[in-house]
């Protein structure tokens, strides 16, 4: 039987693996599951109320919440990372505005 598409949203790697966990418990984890906590259990750098925080955080900057959620997942530790991370911006970023960005990135670690 087909599933349904109910809504699509951007979230982040610790929201995944927490929603996981969740199904877990519930019961077994298709292959696909498996594969995908495995993923996300290696690449989550932070807690997911952590993650949430600094989500909302970024938001209130003017980050998109695509931006955002990349930022969250990557985690970036340099100027250089984070301005990768903004170049699917049209508009340029400030190098005051990056550090200020990265400021608040390492609040969170």
């Amino acid at each position: 039987m087909p599933r349904e598409i109910v809504k699509e949203e951007e979230i982040t790697l610790p929201k995944v693996k927490a929603l996981l966990e969740r199904r877990q418990a519930e019961g077994e984890l298709s292959h696909l599951q498996k594969l995908t906590y495995d993923y996300v259990s290696k690449f989550s750098k932070i807690e997911q109320e952590k993650a949430d925080a600094l989500l909302a955080r970024l938001k209130e900057e003017g980050v998109s919440a695509f931006l955002a959620t990349q930022i969250v997942n990557i985690m970036p530790t340099s100027i250089e990372e984070l301005r990768t991370i903004f170049s699917a911006e049209s508009r340029p970023v400030l190098p005051s505005e990056l550090e200020k960005l990265l400021s608040i990135i390492n609040t969170f670690r």
